[in-house]
């Protein structure tokens, strides 16, 4: 049997087929005039439905569906040189979305209408919402034993007894900081193709991990099964760009499905914020290139690492262990979980919204993510000196509590 995502067009809903496969005559009038226009630059240009031309400087046109060729051509060329991938990518595999939520919502439609997708136990709620606005159901499925090792045999009875069509993997995960590593990535990506799974595989803090082991993706392992959602987010500090991409290694996915998605979407990613990537990436190569460790990534792991490090200390000492893989500290993202302390006789959201009264610090309940009694912190903006003062007050409310 051919792979998922060779048969694409089977496995789409019939309302999201239509919309994949019906000719869209504007982005393809507007494509062939461009082309014409390079060598017929007197052609009058009817089509455009922006306005051009009445002040060149403040103009920000609309960008291709599927974005900007030029930062299309820098992801596959970042992703395969970050991730040693053996066959080189190109533009042509990657689809540029409003954010990775964006990139998430369209892949749940693709692939979750009437089916069951698997969640890791620890996620990011939106993904229910994704899944269940697609008309899909979830399940939450444990990617680990209880000694902490990824649980290959309990992931293929979830798939076989629960009937699963997918399974999400976050992986650096957010909220637990959870990685995998290589030989477990690979594992993983057998395992999707012996069961012949889609892995929707949210990779977007791939990059950020602090145990010295290169970045890992399913890409690399299952290109006809899985499918990369990356972001400029937390990789490259702009949030407020919205600007992330899905990665796949078989472009009629990425340039033709996801085109025609994204166009009936939101029509075309930000262009502002594309721009603002790209010189970012483009350094980011030059230095994979010569081959050093690109040097804002380097910066970003350097100063989260640090911070990790504080925060981990103070909330050990107050009782509050890590939560998620067992046996294993938070090795990614800027996310980790933390067990309520054994002073602490609540729950977590009594937890944090006491903490808020008491103007200590602001936390999200584990619950949030379906592992209730812990708390989630981020420490992408707690400093060394936010972290003195939260620990100073747990200490102050540790005693009052004794």
């Amino acid at each position: 049997m051919s792979a998922p995502l060779d048969r694409i067009d089977d496995l789409l809903d019939e309302h999201v087929r239509r919309v994949a496969t019906r000719t869209t005559p504007i982005p393809t009038i507007a494509a062939r005039a461009k082309a014409v226009q390079t060598d017929a630059p007197d052609l009058v240009r009817a089509d455009i439905g922006q306005i051009v031309g009445v002040d060149p400087q403040t103009e920000v046109l609309y960008g291709p569906p599927v974005g900007l060729e030029s930062l299309r051509a820098a992801i596959a060329e970042l992703y395969t040189r970050s991730f040693s991938l053996d066959e080189a990518l190109t533009g042509a595999h990657v689809t540029l979305c409003t954010g990775a939520a964006e990139a998430l919502s369209l892949l749940f439609r693709c692939f979750a209408p009437g089916r069951r997708v698997g969640l890791p136990r620890g996620h990011w709620e939106n993904y229910q919402n994704g899944v269940e606005m697609a008309g899909g159901e979830t399940d939450v499925v444990d990617f680990f034993d209880p000694r902490g090792d990824l649980d290959i045999d309990g992931l293929r009875r979830a798939i076989r007894e629960r009937g699963l069509a997918a399974l999400v993997a976050n992986f650096p995960c957010n909220p637990t900081g959870a990685v995998l590593s290589e030989a477990e990535t690979r594992a993983l990506a057998e395992l999707a193709i012996a069961e012949d799974v889609i892995l929707i595989a949210d990779e977007v803090y791939a990059r950020l991990r602090y145990d010295g082991a290169p970045p890992q993706t399913l890409l690399r392992y299952a290109p006809g099964h899985a499918l990369s959602v990356g972001s400029a987010s937390k990789e490259f500090l702009l949030p407020g760009a919205r600007v992330g991409y899905v990665v796949s290694a078989r472009a009629d996915v990425t340039d033709r499905v996801l085109r025609k998605l994204v166009r009936a979407n939101s029509g075309s990613p930000n262009v502002l914020g594309q721009e603002r990537l790209l010189p970012l990436i483009e350094a980011e190569l030059q230095d994979l290139r010569a081959g050093r460790t690109p040097r804002l990534n380097e910066a970003i792991r350097h100063a989260m690492k640090a911070r990790r490090d504080a925060l981990l200390e103070v909330l050990e000492r107050h009782g509050m262990d890590s939560v998620g893989r067992a046996a294993h500290a938070p090795m990614g993202t800027i996310f980790l979980m933390a067990r309520l302390p054994g002073w602490w006789r609540e729950d977590d959201v009594t937890f944090v919204e006491a903490a808020l009264d008491r103007r200590l610090a602001s936390a999200i309940p584990g619950s949030a993510f379906g592992l209730p009694g812990s708390l989630r912190f981020s420490f992408g903006a707690t400093d060394g000196d936010a972290i003195a003062r939260l620990d100073r007050g747990l200490e102050a409310w540790r005693a009052e509590m004794a």
